[in-house]
């Protein structure tokens, strides 16, 4: 016993070990010392509370049927450890002295399932009777009989007592009794069962156990009783799958006719692979002794039944030495005295060797229990540490296999792998030894990938890359990237190598550049080929005022200011007419006629039309506004003619002017200095015209772009 009044209980067929409380009482029973009903106490203060107000009416005892001297019982409630039950004190103040073996949350579950199974089986019309079956000095509550009209169950729910299994009362095992391989093979399955805390009531929860199946649990009320006796939905699908017709390993057609000898000389050949696959050597001996006395096979066949039986008494021979050397070890533990591995091997006993021991493994068996339960609470404690950290261990050891098994597909460190690789690395620390050569290598690997960091995995699409070759994997063109490293080298991978995606990025990037250049380029040459205006005339100079001396600038600036004013001024030309008018009259120099646009002759912009209208057709326009007097009109009329082009030969007969359109509301009234939109440009790609609808797929990227190039000419 420690300090904390806990004792530490060997449990002899699976080597575990359970930790009681002598001290406090967490169980009592309902209304006098012989009642059936069991009772939870709440271990908190606040809920102990509630627990007092309703049962304020109600009397607690310690039942004679949960081991207990029958005394009643008050709550005891503290707010700095677990609160339960305590007796009475005596008469006489001395210490009340009670004999009752369990006193923990467990410590009623007999009752809890006397009261669940009552409940069960009235649900479906059958009345039950109940037996706390006491054998061998076993303590009460170890066994609960279950029987009725139709049927019976024994419900072992510790190990105190051995279930039977080939009697009429089927057993229902605890979660800590054992249950040996040769038995779920031989039965198909076994039924367990387990009691969870639900407030201050304990629910019974049934599971169904099979070979190389984990354990599934059900609720009892989806539990049935059927031919087969206790039936729960895993095994209808057990039942199911065993009754399953064998699927033909032939095509179709029609099947030659085995002798019945032959047929059955082939099963037991399988029978007997399945056998040693499982290593079950009480199913090798029963396969060997019933191909001994199979009679009616000759020929091939029976030299393979000999050859089988031969290997398989090899076999048999082989599993008696470890037998041997299992028991040997624990010999040598007990006498070295090593509690731990005392402990581990006693575990491997229990799993491999616990039938048919002879009376050498049953005296070694004896021995090495008998040592275990004399160590003192110390030493007991350290064990269970240990066997705490092997367990640790072992979840460890798991979870780095799992995690391998997830991270066989990938050869590369991505970001969205990080989470993953950071379990693998923290779980591989915990595993230890316990990881093989293979996994420790494999784990290696992510540990180099990890510390060089997460390299982003490139964007691009699978129709791009799959037209290159990969030069990390050597992959064709058209062909899938491969795995180049992993247990699964050579098959496809979910994604191109990043070698193989960059030399789709550079080419790119490599365009993207050049199409920049080219753009300059072009911005270069429109520049430097928009033609220069002359200056203005003398009397426009003279409206501003003169500068004084010390500002006046040499004569090569003045020129060059003349030079920029021009510039200034023919651009600017434009905003003189309003845009209804531009393209009012004929081009004196394209001879664009009346709404044509003029011809891109001079290359301003990419498109063969231009998007403004020449500089003569726009004088031609002012010099028939209305507005000019006749000193400007037959200045633009001079103008016109030095700057007319000699019409062509054969140039035809101008029509007749047109009547003048109304002019359109201009947002900049009248001023082309605006933002200018797509959709009123003409598209340098389709060459879509203004107000129309580029083709397909919506306005080109050109030109919103040529918009937005036209909008900064004109402001600036």
């Amino acid at each position: 016993m420690n300090s904390a009044g806990d004792r530490m209980c060997w449990l002899e067929r699976t080597g575990e070990f359970v930790r009681t409380d002598r001290r406090r009482i967490q169980t009592a029973v309902l209304g006098g010392a012989d009642s059936d009903e069991p009772l939870m106490l709440p271990m908190e203060a606040i809920e102990l509370d509630a627990f007092r107000r309703s049962h304020e009416d109600d009397t607690f005892w310690c039942g004679t049927l949960l081991g207990g001297c029958g005394g009643q019982l008050t709550t005891k409630l503290y707010t700095d450890r677990a609160c339960h039950f305590a007796h009475h004190p005596d008469p006489d103040g001395l210490p009340h002295v009670c004999g009752r073996r369990s006193h923990g949350v467990d410590s009623a579950d007999h009752l809890y399932v006397r009261s669940a199974a009552a409940a069960w089986l009235a649900g479906r019309g059958e009345q039950a009777t109940f037996e706390y079956t006491r054998t061998e000095g076993a303590p009460i509550g170890s066994v609960v009989d279950v029987r009725w009209r139709h049927g019976a169950l024994r419900v072992h729910l510790d190990q105190a007592v051995a279930p039977v299994w080939d009697d009429d009362v089927e057993p229902v095992l605890g979660t800590m009794v054992p249950v040996d391989r040769d038995t779920l093979i031989r039965r198909w399955y076994v039924h367990r069962i387990r009691l969870d805390s639900v407030g201050t009531a304990r629910h019974v929860q049934i599971g169904t156990e099979a070979f190389a199946r984990p354990i599934e649990w059900f609720a009892l009320d989806k539990c049935e009783m059927t031919e087969r006796g206790l039936s729960t939905p895993a095994v209808e699908k057990i039942v199911q799958a065993r009754n399953a017709p064998r699927p033909s390993l032939w095509s179709p057609g029609k099947a030659r006719k085995v002798p019945e000898p032959e047929a059955r000389a082939q099963a037991l050949l399988r029978r007997l692979v399945y056998a040693r696959r499982i290593e079950s050597v009480s199913l090798v001996k029963q396969v060997c002794g019933e191909i001994e006395d199979l009679t009616g096979v000759e020929g091939e066949l029976q030299e393979q039944l000999e050859a089988a039986v031969r290997h398989a008494r090899i076999w048999l021979v082989e599993q008696n030495e470890e037998r041997g050397k299992l028991f040997d070890k624990l010999k040598r533990a007990v006498a070295e005295q090593k509690p731990g591995r005392v402990r581990r091997l006693l575990i491997r006993v229990n799993a491999t060797a616990a039938e048919d021991r002879t009376d050498a493994e049953s005296a070694v068996y004896e021995r090495a229990i008998t040592y275990f339960e004399s160590l003192d609470d110390l030493t007991r404690d350290a064990v269970e540490a240990e066997a705490d950290t092997e367990k640790e261990a072992q979840k460890a050891a798991a979870s780095v296999r799992s995690a391998l098994h997830r991270l066989r597909g990938y050869d590369a460190y991505t970001f969205n792998l990080r989470p993953q690789v950071e379990d693998l690395l923290r779980s591989a620390a915990s595993a230890g030894e316990l990881l093989t050569r293979g996994e420790a290598r494999r784990v290696e690997v992510w540990k180099k990938r990890a510390a060089l960091g997460p390299q982003e995995q490139l964007g691009v699409a699978r129709r791009y890359w799959i037209q290159r070759s990969c030069p990390r994997c050597n992959a064709e063109q058209g062909k899938d990237c491969v795995l180049v490293e992993g247990p699964s080298s050579g098959k496809p991978r979910k994604d191109g190598h990043n070698e193989r995606l960059q030399l789709i990025v550079d080419e790119r990037k490599a365009a993207q550049k050049m199409a920049r250049q080219q753009k300059k380029a072009r911005q270069d040459v429109e520049a430097s080929a928009e033609p220069m205006q002359p200056a203005p005339e003398a009397h426009e100079r003279e409206v501003s005022p003169p500068r004084p001396l010390q500002e006046r600038r040499p004569e090569a600036d003045r020129e060059g200011q003349a030079q920029e004013a021009g510039k200034k001024t023919a651009a600017r030309l434009h905003h003189q007419v309003p845009r209804g008018d531009w393209y009012r009259m004929m081009c004196p120099r394209c001879h664009a006629g009346p709404g044509k646009l003029c011809d891109n002759d001079d290359r301003v912009g990419p498109s063969e039309k231009r998007q403004l209208p020449h500089d003569e057709r726009l004088r031609r326009v002012l010099q028939s506004d209305d507005r000019l007097g006749p000193g400007e009109k037959q200045k633009g009329a001079r103008d016109e003619r030095q700057h007319q082009a000699p019409p062509p030969a054969r140039a035809k007969v101008r029509p007749p002017r047109p009547r003048r359109r109304e002019r359109e509301p201009q947002e900049t009234a009248g001023s082309a200095a605006r933002t200018w939109d797509a959709k009123e440009v003409t598209c340098p790609k389709c060459q879509a015209g203004p107000n129309s609808p580029c083709m397909p797929h919506g306005p080109h990227h050109e030109r919103v772009e040529w918009a937005k190039e036209f909008t900064r000419k004109l402001w600036s």
